[in-house]
């Protein structure tokens, strides 16, 4: 039997879905590609954070409307763009190893100043949909300007050569699994002690039916990865915790030290989140640590809702 593995188009999706094609088919599980157009991938105008207000799952819920009329049979997602409920007898069937859970930093050399952090020269006009992102980069220099850019990771790229804009954050998991050629761009590597990722970010989510057969769910065991599953658990619970999404300015990175869990936590803070004005008051980073995750869990949300005043 071949199954039916739904993917968006977009050439990151694509190659992700080939990569779980391929590794399931080494467990003996034959499976084709077939292709769904999500919300995000139509609108390619308004910011995440604005367009998730309206729509949920913009990258995730036309799969998970195909798993369920059972037009596919899984789905493959980046895990940090699957909202933390999935729908009643959907359930993820596997967490892959993390490639890498940092940002990078493109720029353009015209805009490149090795006198100034983040080596950008001032003013520098940076490309980014993500209030993450924005609110992170202005916590170290408030003279750069964030503005909206939405596309696939090749067009980002494409739009720092053709400066667009002079540099633009992206997941390094996404450059590293399309081996993009960033010959002409000054790659920056952001530190995640200062810059902590989306929660699940570098992850992959294969999504099944709670009836899938019993091949399928053996061979996913394949791809399943037991550190990623714990970290990204933890750092999606605190998500969830925080009523969190595209419109939550949140990085959270989890990672095991010996039998402690230990949290690296960013939140911005804007003075109105429904405003369309943004006005950033506060940034905040703090380490939490603990043997036991749901001691972890809670103090990261209790310490959260309180600088969110929520």
């Amino acid at each position: 039997m071949k199954y039916r593995l739904g993917t968006r188009r977009s050439e990151l999706a694509k190659t992700q879905s080939t990569q779980v094609l391929e590794e399931l088919k080494k467990a003996g599980v034959e499976c084709e590609l077939v292709f769904i157009d999500s919300a995000g991938d139509k609108n390619h105008k308004d910011a995440l954070y604005e367009f998730e207000n309206a729509t949920p799952g913009l990258f995730t819920k036309q799969l998970e409307v195909a798993l369920l009329e059972d037009r596919i049979d899984l789905a493959v997602h980046s895990l940090k763009d699957l909202p933390t409920d999935l729908p009643k007898s959907l359930l993820i069937g596997a967490i892959t190893a993390r490639v890498s859970t940092e940002d990078w930093l493109l720029i353009h050399f015209d805009a490149f100043d090795a006198q100034e952090p983040l080596f950008l020269k001032k003013g520098a006009r940076v490309g980014s949909s993500s209030l993450r992102r924005e609110a992170q980069l202005l916590e170290v220099r408030t003279d750069l300007q964030v503005v909206a850019i939405r596309g696939n990771v090749p067009t980002r790229v494409i739009a720092v050569r053709e400066k667009k804009v002079e540099a633009t954050v992206l997941a390094a998991a996404g450059l590293l699994r399309l081996k993009l050629n960033l010959d002409g761009l000054h790659v920056l590597k952001l530190a995640e002690r200062e810059f902590p990722p989306a929660p699940g970010q570098g992850a992959l989510a294969i999504e099944i039916r709670d009836d899938a057969s019993e091949e399928l769910k053996t061979g996913l065991q394949n791809l399943h990865d037991l550190n990623s599953e714990t970290e990204t658990r933890i750092e999606r619970r605190v998500l969830k915790g925080l009523f969190g999404g595209c419109t939550l300015p949140l990085g959270v990175r989890c990672y095991k030290e010996g039998k402690l869990l230990k949290a690296k936590v960013f939140i911005g803070v804007l003075k109105d989140r429904k405003s369309v004005n943004k006005e950033w008051v506060g940034f905040h980073h703090f380490d939490i640590s603990s043997q036991d995750e749901e001691t972890l869990v809670d103090s990261i949300v209790q310490k959260a809702k309180g600088i969110l005043n929520v």
